[in-house]
């Protein structure tokens, strides 16, 4: 369902802009490097990163951080949902032909 305002949620612009750099680096990625890349403070950022780390997003490896398994599983998910969609629709469609 759409949300009906237009007014966005700042901290999840901010945890969006986190997860991309990390996403994007083949190495764990430290918090002064996310806050240049993404305009935030490193307090921020520090803030950011230790609520993503409790819930399973990021994980902390050394100084820096990478997706976490928690991103994964949802991942995996939402791709099992699609497949067993497609399957479906295959078996509707070879019954119609």
């Amino acid at each position: 369902m759409a949300a009906k305002s237009c007014r966005k949620i700042e901290v999840l612009i901010a945890a969006d802009a986190i997860l991309n750099v990390i996403g994007g680096s083949i190495e764990p990625v430290g918090i002064s490097e996310i806050a240049k890349t993404t305009n935030l403070t490193n307090d921020s950022v520090f803030r950011q990163l230790g609520t993503m780390d409790d819930l399973g997003w990021v994980r902390k490896i050394g100084d820096g951080y990478a997706p976490g398994m928690r991103l994964a599983v949802i991942w995996a998910r939402v791709k099992a949902n699609t497949e067993g969609q497609i399957n479906k629709l295959n078996k509707d469609l070879e019954q119609l032909g």
